[in-house]
């Protein structure tokens, strides 16, 4: 026991003896919180849910036979043959951008839906209204509640991007809402194609977006918006894109002022390189697009191009046929800048042309001078009438009257004045313009060829 008693004394000498032993320094909060983890507090209560809701009607699994009806009447309320309501949701992200409730997300997320249902991240949800979309830009602006106290990230006016710089998305891939991601800038000015629409100059990133995160913010590491997630690549992991900044503000611009992209205007007119043409210009046939006409005051025209030149590039990409153009061109908004390879005296220079809103004047007068058309605002639910029909033209030699109702124009439906002139400004190139016309109780679907060259004028 003593021994036990002397070895107890020693160990609390050497105890006492020894230099204390200090804890390991806890790690603050201040160390831990990165530039990602400030970005993300800042940002993701802005960041939100989109639900497009549509109700379909689907047929019932069982067959209608004498009796049967009744029977499964009694047990399931409504008859088997009857078709069923089944609701189907599309879910996506979206970002707020205005305090008083103003979301953008992409148009493939809310397109079709019945209702839209808009979740944020305290769990608050509101039913959204939609402002505006397009689907050339794949955009869409949407307006919640009545309150104007929104967590929001603004549209900002820097437009700076590069290569190479951390890059984080949020979104709510797979309904698993705020999902965070990060990664760089892989390339800038990517085009992509889906269908006959080509997207141009999208942000190019490796940071990971999934079915979800299209409609959500693509951010730099100081909580500042570079664009709206949109698509993955399917066969690579990634490679995922973003719809720049500077177009979302654009066309979300134009669609809070007028409700939907304004169209644009070039005032080019173009045609395929045939060999006959080639040989005279002396160039190899595809060798791009031959300009045929200028409109007067046009962009073009202050661009100085003229009748004759041959367009060989757009936006860097060389285009061989009318298609390619017009795929080409299709996306731009007014107020961008478009820049074209041209082709003048066997020497090739490159010009810049200000993409402007088509005046609506240049689509009256195309509407009367190519198809002998002018078109009046009728009440409702008669939208647009005709008017006059010029004498000789396309129009009359159809058929069409003044008193016809035109309810769309190239299978969209028109709703007004300014759809119609929208929808006829996407026809303007074509070599003709499909009408459905509404006389008396019956609707009729017409091709009206384009006149490049009246024979009459108004």
């Amino acid at each position: 026991m003593k021994c036990f008693v002397k070895l107890g004394l020693v160990l609390l000498l050497i105890a006492a003896g020894a230099p204390p032993v200090r804890a390991a320094a806890p790690v603050t909060d201040d160390l831990r919180r990165s530039a990602v983890v400030r970005t993300i507090e800042k940002v993701a209560p802005a960041v939100v849910g989109i639900y497009a809701e549509k109700t379909v009607e689907s047929p019932s699994p069982f067959r209608s036979r004498s009796g049967a009806d009744s029977f499964f009447g009694d047990f399931f309320g409504e008859s088997p043959s009857a078709p069923r309501r089944q609701q189907r949701t599309s879910l996506g992200s979206g970002v707020i951008v205005e305090s008083s409730g103003i979301v953008v997300t992409n148009e493939h997320v809310i397109v079709g839906g019945d209702t839209i249902r808009v979740q944020l991240a305290d769990n608050r949800e509101f039913e959204a209204r939609l402002v505006g979309g397009d689907s050339d830009f794949d955009l869409a602006v949407l307006k919640i509640g009545d309150q104007t106290d929104f967590p929001y990230v603004s549209i900002g006016s820097d437009d700076s991007i590069m290569i190479g710089e951390t890059v984080i998305a949020i979104g709510n891939p797979y309904g698993l809402d705020h999902t965070v991601t990060t990664g760089v800038v892989s390339a800038l000015g990517r085009s992509l194609q889906t269908g006959d629409v080509v997207y141009q100059d999208f942000i190019q990133t490796d940071a990971s977006i999934n079915p979800g995160n299209s409609g959500g913010p693509l951010l730099d590491i100081n909580g500042r918006l570079l664009g709206i997630n949109t698509a993955i690549h399917r066969e690579a992991q990634g490679i995922g894109f973003a719809i720049p900044i500077w177009r979302v503000r654009n066309v979300v611009d134009q669609i809070l002022a007028h409700g939907s992209v304004l169209p644009t205007w070039l005032g080019l007119q173009v045609q395929n390189v045939t060999p006959e043409i080639a040989a005279h210009f002396g160039v190899k046939p595809g060798a791009g697009v031959l300009v045929r006409s200028v409109e007067e005051d046009s962009p073009a025209a202050d661009a100085r191009i003229a009748t004759g030149d041959i367009v060989t590039r757009v936006q860097g990409e060389r285009v061989t046929n009318t298609a390619a153009y017009e795929q080409r061109v299709r996306g731009l908004a007014a107020g961008e800048r478009l820049k074209l390879g041209v082709l003048r005296d066997g020497n090739e220079s490159s010009v810049e042309v200000t993409v402007a809103a088509l005046p609506p004047a240049v689509i009256d007068s195309f509407a009367w001078k190519s198809l002998g058309l002018e078109v009046r605002e009728a009440g409702r639910p008669v939208a647009v009438a005709i008017k006059n029909v010029r004498r000789s033209s396309p129009a009359e030699e159809i058929g069409l009257a003044a008193g016809d109702v035109i309810a769309a124009v190239g299978g969209h439906e028109v709703d007004g004045i300014d759809s119609f002139r929208k929808n006829l400004a996407a026809a303007r190139g074509n070599a003709n313009v499909l009408l459905s016309v509404v006389r008396g109780r019956r609707l009729y679907r017409v091709v009206v060829p384009v006149a490049r060259a009246p024979r009459g004028t108004r």
